[in-house]
Parts: structure tokens; sequence; C-alpha cells
């Protein structure tokens, strides 16, 4: 279905990105995981995908070396979260702040923003 037939039988004019454009299956439908700007950022999330997944069903994820202590402690995670329970805050935040050298990779980063979901490693592994 194109824009010619949503104008015929809804009359309103939209255009191939809004019906079906990788901006429209990122944000709306959630069909796409990622949405890149180009073909090389579309490479660089790939390569940093397949960083985090074993190259088959019976190996272990790869552990990778990293300078982050895994004992560190950040004492500005007791005022990311609030007291007061119903009060809200940013999750990512916290993620970013626990995970290896802060590195968390996103999946479906613009679709449903109630839901984080995504790949990150401690002390170098991400199991």
């Amino acid at each position: 279905t194109g824009p010619d037939v949503v104008k015929t039988v809804l009359g309103e004019e939209v255009s191939f990105d809004e019906l079906g454009g990788a901006m429209t299956h990122g944000t709306k439908s959630g069909v796409a995981h990622f949405v890149a700007q180009n073909e090389y950022e579309c490479m660089d999330y790939i390569k940093t995908l397949l960083s985090y997944i074993p190259q088959n069903n019976t190996e272990e994820p790869s552990i990778v070396s990293n300078d982050d202590d895994p004992n560190r402690l950040d004492h500005n995670l007791i005022s990311m979260i609030p007291e007061d329970s119903l009060k809200p805050y940013d999750m990512k935040e916290i993620i970013h702040s626990i995970v290896d050298n802060h590195n968390f990779f996103e999946v479906h980063e613009l679709f449903a923003q109630n839901i984080i979901v995504g790949f990150a490693r401690m002390n170098g592994k991400n199991d």
C-alpha cells in the first residue's frame, strides 16, 4: 500500500518514509531494532552487536578485558535513585554507571521508551 492508496482511501497525504521508512519502523512499529543515519553507522552497529554474541550456540560469549575495576564504587548511585519511590529517575543513567566502561548497547532505543533492552558487560562478561 503506497501513499496514493492512503490518499484515495483515507484522504490523507503521507510519504513513503512515513508509511514504512526506517524511522517509522524504529519508532512506531518496532520492526527495526536499530536505525542508522548511513551505511557506516549501520556497520558500526553490526560490529558492536556481533561483539556481544557468540559465534554459535555451543560457545560462550567472549570475555573482553578492560581497565574498569569490577570493585569500583560509584558514590553517585545514591543520589540517582530518589528516596520517594513514586519519583521518576533515569534507569539508563544507572545502567551506564554500573556496567564496564559505562558502555551500554541499547536495542530498540527509539521504540517503547518505557522499556530498556540492550547489551553490556560486567567484569568483561555479558552473560
